[in-house]
């Protein structure tokens, strides 16, 4: 089975990945880490990390989609988490891979801007290789903002398409545990 954690940046997809590992022992694969390649390595794919996450979306899914259907066809068990996988794309790469692929969302929708910047601050300085750690308090405030929007258009997204959508600005912990009973329940 082929599970694929898409959403937001920071709302607990790689999270989630780890605890699949830890729990079930399914791998996972981290996008980010195909995007940076990309980004670093083939700059003429043109994909740039920071112009957003559904352009980038859009410029990955060339590579995205022919990576997780070979994985599909070997029959792997692997995880795929990423701000890379939108709603519509994994809607059409379920419908052609039927009870092969199992996928949700998580995002911030719900998420009060001004009561997280201070918890991103705390959080961010506790991280050696967080991305927020050096932004100024109104360079956080905008990527919170960003964040929140995105999430807004992954919940739309995830309703018109009827796939699985977890809100995580609330009790987070709890919300990864549920992000993992759904992808491993039968």
């Amino acid at each position: 089975m082929l599970y694929i954690i898409g959403g937001g940046s920071r709302c607990g997809k790689t999270t989630s990945a780890n605890k699949m590992l830890k729990e079930k022992n399914i791998p996972y694969f981290s996008l980010d880490y195909l995007m940076m390649g990309i980004a670093n390595g083939i700059p003429e794919f043109g994909v740039y990390p920071t112009e957003g996450d559904y352009i980038t979306a859009q410029r990955m899914w060339k590579i995205v989609n022919p990576l997780m259907t070979a994985m599909v066809e070997n029959r792997i068990d692997y995880t795929i988490e990423g701000v890379q996988v939108v709603p519509s794309y994994m809607a059409q790469f379920a419908q052609k891979h039927p009870g092969k692929v199992k996928s949700c969302f998580i995002g911030l929708a719900d998420i009060d801007v001004k009561l997280s910047v201070e918890q991103i601050k705390f959080y961010s300085s506790q991280t050696e290789n967080d991305g927020f750690k050096h932004l100024t308090h109104t360079e956080i405030v905008h990527q919170i903002e960003r964040i929140k929007a995105d999430s807004l258009k992954i919940r739309q997204e995830c309703l018109r398409y009827h796939l699985k959508y977890f809100e995580s600005s609330g009790d987070f912990n709890k919300t990864i545990d549920s992000v993992v009973a759904y992808l491993i329940e039968s």
